[in-house]
């Protein structure tokens, strides 16, 4: 008789102990969605697609949204048409450029992370560098805000990111929905022009080009320093996903400020009007 209640004893001991080590405190991972994963949009152009990330969305002085996502050039180069045609008035031939809308998908959750469809804007291409492989893409839609939207790593506010901290890739990589890979930041280089380029072991693929890399900064938040370009490659065609190569922040910013988008990072915003005017 008493060895049966040891045993009962024992069995329940077992059971209190089981149950209390179940963790009933997890949560969903809100930040992580809400500050990397919802910004991110399918760029598509033609047949191809890229990614892009949405970095603005406030109201202009006419209380007009402006939307703003960022992405690489070779995302929507294809959208950018350039004819050397024979210019009548300076009779000479001249390159004319067009650009063609850009649609954009941005997706639909159900339970934090299920995707559930897409929701089609049309972006105009406002600004690119080929040197840089950066693009700016506007939003049509001026009535409505886009839901989320990332936040740039911070000018001056320290000295990194550095190399062994942690890296989040983020993109609608094979034109699926977007979905993170995690690595480290691995190295700091520069391209054949000596512009910044930043390595990553967090892995991305066909697709994930135009995305976002992000840390997770001293201010507790999840902020973009880099736009995934490009990975290494051998021979013919091997490609290493987890030697992939991104714009860093540093190159985002020359580049926003170049083509007076400055006020996206904080700058004050400034009238084209009036850059000529000083000029002048």
């Amino acid at each position: 008789m008493m060895w049966a209640r040891l045993f009962l004893l024992s069995c329940l001991i077992a059971v209190f102990l089981t149950v209390s080590t179940v963790d009933t405190s997890a949560q969903p991972p809100k930040q992580e969605h809400t500050e990397m994963l919802y910004p991110t949009v399918l760029v598509r152009v033609g047949n191809g697609s890229g990614s892009g990330t949405v970095v603005y969305s406030k109201l202009d002085e006419e209380q007009k949204y402006e939307s703003f996502i960022l992405t690489n050039w070779h995302v929507i180069q294809g959208n950018v048409l350039i004819k050397n045609e024979w210019n009548s008035e300076k009779k000479e031939r001249i390159d004319t450029e067009t650009r063609r809308p850009v649609n954009v998908d941005l997706w639909e959750y159900n339970n934090f992370s299920t995707s559930v469809g897409t929701i089609g804007r049309v972006a105009e291409i406002v600004a690119y560098d080929k040197g840089r492989d950066l693009a700016l893409l506007q939003v049509e839609d001026t009535e409505r805000p886009m839901p989320y939207v990332a936040t740039l790593y911070p000018e001056g506010v320290d000295e990194g990111p550095w190399i062994f901290q942690t890296v989040y890739a983020v993109g609608a990589g094979m034109g699926k929905p977007p979905f993170p890979t995690t690595g480290l930041l691995a190295g700091y280089s520069r391209d054949q022009d000596g512009r910044d380029l930043y390595l990553a072991s967090a892995p991305i693929i066909f697709g994930n080009s135009g995305g976002s890399l992000y840390v997770y900064s001293s201010r507790n938040k999840y902020e973009l320093i880099g736009v995934p370009s490009m990975v290494s490659a051998y021979g013919w065609g091997n490609v290493i996903t987890h030697m992939a190569w991104s714009r860093p922040i540093s190159e985002i910013r020359i580049f926003l400020r170049e083509n007076n988008f400055g006020y996206i990072l904080g700058d004050e915003k400034i009238d084209p009007g009036e850059d000529e005017n000083e000029e002048e």
